[in-house]
């Protein structure tokens, strides 16, 4: 019986190695997983390390509202949830007992408070996810494993606590996101924690957050559902604890550091300009779109920062960061020829982008290496929070050009000679064993192409495209793609294959105007916006591209044009455009939600 590839490669290169390699992560250069995540839940998670200052751990909704069979909890169901909270005297929740009123209560759940498995919209399915309504939802532990987040609630919450230094988020910091405060401290907090106040030591004592009922009168149902589910759980979780895991929140910076600061941007002055005015439902909406565009152009712009790393050997600086052009079907998939034109400007994207993971392959083998090697361990340059002065030394390394470079380069020739070597022994991939051979004169190239092969797609590609996927929100109302399957003849045969275009959804939209119409600066009121000034803030921050054709990519001046008056179209039936003639530069944003206060971050 053939033995896995896994137990090869740990032969030849050890088990400890290979675990370091045998992954997709690299957090240095991005500090998340790049596998599939669910941002509708992200919040409860950023929510609970504001207050606390630490990674969220075990809770008690299994045990408080699941069922046990041979005494192991079950997951719950919406059914499940409903039937505890009934029978709860102390709940409050009066006129669902019967039948009707059952299924009722379970609908009101499933539209503001909870998620299940896929999506999924009955009643007896598992319950996978919560939304934050209230403050008090990051009391319940959903996800069951946090990690399953992605370490994106970690990076979110380091960006918006803004720490320039150390490697791990310090507690009471200062601005308006530090974490391990009280809720007045936070502003994030102070915006979700209505009604709440700590009876206890805020710190330590996971019990210590107090609705008060007495001040509830402003409270919405969405937000009273979220804390009796809460109160039933009767405390926070525990911190977050296990094998190569740490409580605290790392403070990471992004090497793609032009994007990072677009999103942190955009996310500061949203939260602390439309909190308080837009309607809780709708802000919540907004903000995941907000979210999810500014991950969209993490990654992407990562990826393209790594691409041009493995050509030079060097990160570019800030200044010559650029965000990857993505032309904007207008339309929405109405009118055929934009659409063509989004989905060719996302396949060409995703195929650059494809290349991804083999970059975080020659950075993980070569981080290895140079942290193991006798002579360079204790020289490094700091990693932490901004890893661009170590990754450079990678590069030089990687190109030849260090000093310690030739015997290192020597050391990965060996370890692919070796490895090509008991491939062919075994009899497995002889593809993989010649490329090891013979393939490009780069060994640490060599070696990191062959391991991602070796891993396969199901562990590399496609785990990359799938956090893409979940981060453009493809199909979702508040998303940036749709996604469609066409059915072409290939090589003789029939394949199907998904083509996404880029759009903008009516949410995406009020998310960018609003947004854009204040600065990133405290103390500044509205500012003037016109159409051609946003369409040129939406290419130069995001690389979305409506009334230019994208670098590489010819569209004529009529398609342009054409998609052009798409966009005003649907931003005049937002009501988000107005302009009493034709004259470009009277063309002006203007905002549908009103605010009280012109503070922003």
């Amino acid at each position: 019986m053939p033995r896995p590839v896994k137990s090869i490669v740990e032969d030849v290169l050890t088990p400890q190695r290979t675990r370091r390699l045998w992954t997709v992560n690299y957090y240095p250069a991005l500090p998340i997983s790049p596998i599939a995540f669910d941002i509708s839940a992200l919040l409860p998670a950023m929510l609970y390390m504001a207050r606390f200052g630490h990674r969220r751990g075990r809770g008690r909704f299994v045990q408080t509202f699941g069922k046990t069979r041979d005494g192991t909890p079950l997951a719950p169901t919406i059914k499940d949830v409903v039937d505890h909270l009934l029978s709860r005297p102390i709940s409050a929740i009066d006129g669902f007992d019967d039948p009707v009123g059952k299924s009722m209560f379970g609908d009101l759940l499933l539209a503001w408070c909870l998620g299940n498995s896929k999506h999924a919209e009955g009643h007896l399915d598992q319950v996978q996810r919560v939304y934050p309504t209230h403050y008090l939802a990051c009391w319940i532990d959903l996800p069951t494993v946090v990690i399953n987040l992605r370490g994106v609630p970690e990076l979110l919450t380091a960006l918006l606590a803004h720490q320039d230094s150390g490697e791990w988020i310090d507690t009471h910091g200062t601005g308006y996101f530090p974490v391990g405060v009280t809720h007045a401290e936070n502003r994030l907090l102070s915006l979700f924690g209505r009604s709440m106040e700590i009876r206890g030591t805020h710190g330590t004592d996971l019990s210590s957050d107090t609705f008060v009922e007495a001040r509830a009168d402003s409270v919405g149902i969405d937000e009273l559902l979220a804390i009796r589910m809460a109160q039933a759980c009767g405390g926070a979780p525990l911190k977050a604890k296990g094998r190569d895991e740490s409580e605290r929140i790392p403070n990471r910076h992004p090497l793609a550091r032009c994007a990072a600061e677009v999103l942190r941007e955009d996310l500061s002055v949203f939260i602390e300009v439309y909190g308080d005015s837009v309607p809780r439902q709708a802000f919540l909406q907004m903000l995941e779109s907000g979210i999810g565009i500014g991950l969209v152009n993490l990654l992407l712009s990562s990826a393209r920062v790594l691409a041009e790393w493995e050509r030079t050997g060097a990160v570019p600086e800030s200044a010559q960061q650029s965000p990857w052009p993505l032309f904007v079907d207008a339309s929405r998939g109405q009118d055929r020829t934009l659409r063509d034109l989004s989905e060719e400007s996302v396949t060409e994207c995703l195929r650059c982008y494809e290349r991804l993971p083999v970059r975080m392959m020659i950075l993980r083998t070569l981080d290895d290496r140079v942290r193991n090697h006798r002579k360079l361990h204790n020289q490094l340059p700091v990693a932490t929070p901004d890893a661009t002065q170590f990754i450079d030394l990678l590069g030089e390394i990687y190109h030849g050009r260090h000093p310690r470079a030739e015997a290192i380069l020597d050391a990965f020739h060996d370890d692919c000679q070796r490895l090509a070597d008991s491939l062919e022994a075994e009899g497995e991939v002889p593809e993989v064993a010649g490329a090891l051979r013979s393939g490009t004169d780069n060994p640490v190239l060599r070696l990191a192409e062959a391991m991602c092969a070796l891993m396969g797609d199901k562990l590399q590609r496609s785990q990359f495209m799938k956090a893409l996927e979940n981060a453009l929100m493809t199909d979702l109302p508040n998303g940036l793609a749709i996604k469609r399957r066409v059915s072409r003849q290939q090589h003789g045969e029939r394949r199907s294959q998904d083509l996404r275009s880029i759009v903008f959804t009516p949410t995406l939209l009020d998310f960018l105007v609003h947004r854009h119409l204040r600065k990133a600066a405290k103390g500044k009121p509205f500012h003037s916006l016109s159409l051609p000034d946003f369409l040129k803030l939406l290419r130069e921050r995001y690389g979305l591209y409506v009334d230019r054709e994208p670098p590489g990519q010819p569209v004529s001046q009529e398609l342009l044009l054409r998609n052009k008056d798409w966009f005003e179209r649907r931003l005049r039936d937002l009501g988000l455009l107005i302009g009493v003639n034709d004259a470009e530069s009277m063309k002006q944003l203007r905002p549908r939600y009103q605010v009280e206060s012109s503070d922003a971050v």
